[in-house]
């Protein structure tokens, strides 16, 4: 026994010839000069140590147990075989994953002569690797479980085992659970690419070691999600739609298909919506120019072609351009929600916020609190200007109505 100075493991090395290693140097020294391959036997903690005929009270727990045991001592793993009876499985075999070789032939071996002056092919990290485990399925008194039926831990990986700088690569240890999955779905909302959201997810979760899943892990991952939508997606809107209408009846969705049953046409607006609507008397707009590079029009409330052109513009910067049905109600939901928070942001500062006056009309004043701090200083200069332009004339007054006549400082008096 003794430890691997790498990865602070200890290892027990046999040679083929019989002979042994003490240390690690010499088993480096040994394995030099015989140029043979060694047998590591991988220790670990006593509770972690797994023996034939070991019960379990579940797959999912034997699983979990061998996974731990693999990661305390540096090794991936991988399914080979199954066997199932009646939807139960019944045995399973599970091996490392560097058991088999890869096939070479002779271009390959003449390629490395040549200083791979062609083009090279994938390495591999497969070196015929033995270990293994099966598992086995029982029932005592009507409780069923798993047992070890067979436990090879004997590996003849040159390098012995994964070290511990290396071990956050292993496919072990990158496994995306749910929270990985809600995260990755929260950022495909908000149109974030799988690079920035592995980034994000680093810093949250304190490091690359600790992150769980490498870019690429991402990047399968969100396919996989849109894959898991292709050709249910229309029907996954719908769904999510009924049941925004059952939770409000102000919300309202309509949409078209056409023989193919295929969805052609779909409308839908909630109860705020509805309310700003009639509140500023805009109209309902289709903007086809939207429909570029996308598989449909946008339509949306809005008042003139200008105005369609900036909401286009606003909602390009959170929309992806190859999205399905699915992926685009996500991402204008969460554009609406951003716009619709930046409103309230803009109606908090306007609560809040005291304007400066230039006058002291009450007039003035009164408008200040009458309209938001951008379109009160429209006004104000409007207000400025006649304040000082105008001057009085004359006054007259009545039971019901007070009359003023103004006159204009900028016109020569006649």
């Amino acid at each position: 026994m003794f430890p691997d100075e790498a990865g602070g493991k200890l290892c027990h090395v046999r040679f083929f010839n019989g002979s042994t290693a003490s240390t690690a140097s010499d088993a480096v020294d040994q394995l030099g000069h015989l140029m043979l391959s060694v047998l590591v036997v991988p220790e670990c903690s006593p509770e972690l140590k797994l023996i034939v005929g070991q019960k379990f009270q579940s797959l999912d727990f034997t699983f979990a147990f061998y996974d731990v045991y693999a990661h305390a001592v540096g090794f991936d793993t991988r399914k080979q075989r199954i066997r199932k009876t009646e939807g139960v499985t019944t045995w399973y075999y599970d091996i490392c994953n560097r058991e088999d070789s890869k096939k070479t032939n002779g271009d390959n071996q003449l390629n490395a002569r040549s200083g791979f002056s062609m083009k090279c092919t994938r390495l591999s990290k497969r070196c015929g690797c033995k270990a293994s485990i099966s598992f086995k399925f029982f029932s005592e008194r009507g409780l069923p479980g798993y047992i070890i039926q067979e436990f090879n831990e004997v590996h003849n990986h040159y390098h012995y085992m994964v070290e511990v700088p290396h071990q956050q690569f292993m496919s072990l240890n990158r496994k995306l659970d749910d929270v990985h999955h809600k995260f990755i779905l929260d950022c495909s909302k908000a149109n974030i690419g799988p690079t920035l959201t592995f980034k994000v997810l680093k810093e949250i979760l304190g490091g690359f070691d600790l992150a769980g899943c490498n870019v690429e892990d991402i990047r399968n991952t969100s396919r996989d999600i849109k894959g898991y939508a292709h050709g249910f997606d229309v029907q996954m809107v719908l769904d999510d739609m009924a049941k925004k209408k059952e939770l409000s009846e102000a919300f309202t969705y309509h949409y078209e298909v056409n023989a193919s049953n295929q969805l052609v046409a779909l409308f839908w607006c909630d109860g705020l919506m509805k309310r700003n609507c009639h509140m500023f008397g805009d109209i309902v707009a289709f903007d086809s120019t939207y429909n570029t590079n996308r598989d449909f029009p946008l339509g949306s409330m809005i008042r003139t072609t200008s105005i369609s052109e900036s909401e286009n513009s606003f909602y390009k910067n959170l929309l992806k351009p190859p999205a399905n049905i699915a992926e685009f109600y996500l991402n204008f939901n969460y554009a609406l929600e951003f716009q619709r928070n930046s409103r309230t942001k803009l109606d908090y500062h306007d609560a809040t916020a005291l304007p400066i006056l230039g006058t002291t009309l009450p007039f003035e004043k009164h408008a200040s609190t009458m309209y938001t701090d951008s379109m009160f200083k429209k006004i104000q200069e409007e207000i400025i200007e006649g304040n000082d332009r105008c001057r009085v004339l004359g006054f007259s007054s009545t039971d019901m109505v007070d009359t003023y006549k103004l006159g204009d400082n900028n016109r020569t008096m006649k």
